[in-house]
């Protein structure tokens, strides 16, 4: 007998397969993508390594570079108080820089460029102070030859002292020049125009200050400018004739009276500075001061009735 049922249709097997194969195709497409991506990941994280390994190697060297020049300094050794004072100054750069680069808040390159413009700095301070202790120990030598022959003459050893401490005082003292002789006076103008010394105050007219600007064979040579600060009985500074009259001295901002050029070739020369007076003088004890370059290289006083 037969079943009246009707047989259920079974799904085609070709389309079945289709899908299947086009998922395991897509599976594939993504599995591939997903690795190149990871490819590249890799690559970006091994480059950004690679920097940060370079910055890194940078930064060291720098920091390196920088401690070796703090050792350096603290070899340096020196009597000049202006070569001083500027190895100090620029051992607290070293020091700032190095902050900077260990904080890690600042560029290495521009740190690098910095830190050998201050080794190239160095280098110069080191061939200055090699320079003066080459001629210290030349003029040891020779005290040391003309005492053997001077032996104990007293006369000739007075003179070989004398020389030697001269000698010494040149070392020591380095660029900074020095005036002596420094006399200072008050001056008024007769009617023929010949320049009289005074000391009367109510007659004044001009100050008169001169000196001798001694021999120094380290001050380099050329054009000096010397400032002279006149200052009064009350403690003010006699005015200038020009208007910008300020300069900078012992680290300080002031006042100048007068001040002149002088062509100085490391040999002694006389110098005078004069200042005219605008107005009448009073009584009392007058200081002059004669600066170059910052230093105090002359004083004197002289008193007006």
């Amino acid at each position: 007998m037969t079943d009246p049922r009707p047989t259920p249709a079974q799904p085609p097997k070709n389309r079945s397969n289709t899908l299947l194969l086009a998922l395991v195709v897509l599976l594939l497409i993504s599995n591939v993508i997903l690795l190149v991506l990871w490819f590249q990941k890799k690559d970006q994280v091994a480059s950004t390594q690679q920097q940060v390994s370079s910055i890194t190697s940078e930064k060291e060297n720098v920091t390196k570079l920088l401690e070796d020049m703090l050792v350096q300094y603290d070899t340096l050794s020196t009597t000049n108080d202006q070569m001083r004072t500027r190895m100090d100054s620029l051992q607290k750069e070293v020091v700032t820089l190095m902050d900077k680069v260990k904080r890690g808040n600042y560029d290495v390159h521009k740190a690098r460029k910095e830190a050998e413009t201050l080794r190239k700095i160095m280098k110069g301070y080191v061939a200055t102070i090699d320079s003066l202790n080459q001629v210290n120990q030349a003029l040891m030598a020779e005290n040391i030859s003309t005492k053997q022959q001077l032996g104990e003459v007293t006369g000739q050893k007075q003179a070989l002292e004398s020389k030697s401490a001269e000698q010494q005082a040149l070392i020591d003292k380095g660029s900074v020049l020095t005036a002596t002789g420094m006399t200072a006076n008050a001056l008024f103008m007769r009617n023929n125009g010949k320049q009289v010394d005074t000391d009367r105050s109510s007659k004044a007219q001009m100050i008169k200050c001169c000196f001798n600007l001694g021999e120094n064979r380290i001050a380099a040579a050329g054009k000096k400018t010397l400032y002279a600060r006149i200052i009064s009985p009350d403690g003010s500074v006699l005015p200038a004739a020009e208007q910008a009259n300020r300069f900078f001295y012992e680290g300080v901002e002031g006042e100048f009276s007068v001040k002149r050029d002088v062509d100085y070739q490391n040999a002694p020369v006389d110098v005078c500075i004069y200042w005219t007076a605008s107005q009448p003088l009073s009584g009392g004890e007058y200081k002059v001061d004669v600066y170059e370059s910052g230093t105090l290289v002359g004083h004197t006083t002289f008193s007006l009735k």
